[in-house]
């Protein structure tokens, strides 16, 4: 039976007790552990599962990209990720729709709601 490796590491910091010194010193053990593992086998998806699968890795890359094109304070990235993500919504839900059978979570809501300072940048304003 195979093993997977496991390490461990613990971080211990002394501080000496006398006065004079005023250093501390910091040890840094380390131990392996084998744990025995059986091998799974590898699934294959249907067509129509790895089409769900990606139109779902699609639309969680999108959303980590939002947090960055906010911490950025990109207004033209976030502009256009803005308009991106409802056709990758509908690209999901369409697909998800597609599934025989259904799979056991159901597919909920995927609006988002937007701050008002940074939805204006989807919408024209008409003067």
């Amino acid at each position: 039976m195979p093993t997977l490796p496991i390490v461990s590491c613990i971080e211990e910091i002394a501080v000496p007790r006398d006065t004079r010194s005023n250093g501390w010193n910091a040890t840094i053990r380390c131990f392996v552990y084998s744990v025995p593992f059986t091998r799974m086998q590898q699934v294959v998806l249907s067509t129509d599962r790895k089409l769900a699968a990606e139109a779902v890795t699609l639309l969680m890359g999108l959303d980590r990209e939002f947090k960055y094109a906010r911490a950025d304070w990109n207004q033209d990235r976030f502009r256009r990720l803005m308009r991106m993500r409802p056709k990758a919504v509908a690209r999901l839900r369409r697909r998800w729709e597609k599934l025989n059978p259904l799979p056991r979570l159901p597919l909920r809501s995927l609006s988002r709601r937007y701050h008002a300072n940074l939805a204006c940048y989807l919408y024209e304003f008409k003067r």
